[in-house]
């Protein structure tokens, strides 16, 4: 057995850059009572333990940063270093989000 993944990684949700635009949307989408389209202001972040950065994930809307960020925590306590780092930081593209067919 390996290196678990938390104990070289983490995970956080952190603030988008040029959120202003994004916020408005979300409001207005969330007024709206279509929140789960709207813009997320806040991106899945992966950093060593040490705080230095690895991977910024490809944002997208509330509903898909809500699950990337529990999927990627999830496999953070439960994968080995290796295999966490091949699924989102090598390929973090490959394995869409839900779909647990493309990650094996």
């Amino acid at each position: 057995m390996g290196t678990p993944a938390s104990e070289v990684y983490s995970v956080a949700g952190e603030r988008r850059r040029g959120n202003a635009p994004r916020w408005a949307a979300t409001l207005v989408l969330g007024l709206l009572q279509i929140e789960e389209d709207a813009p997320s202001v806040s991106e899945t972040v992966i950093r060593r333990v040490d705080g230095s950065l690895v991977r910024r994930l490809k944002p997208g809307s509330v509903s898909h940063f809500e699950k990337q960020i529990s999927e990627v925590t999830a496999d953070l306590a439960s994968m080995d270093a290796v295999p966490f780092a091949r699924k989102w930081i090598a390929e973090p593209d490959a394995a869409p989000v839900g779909d647990e067919t493309a990650s094996g």
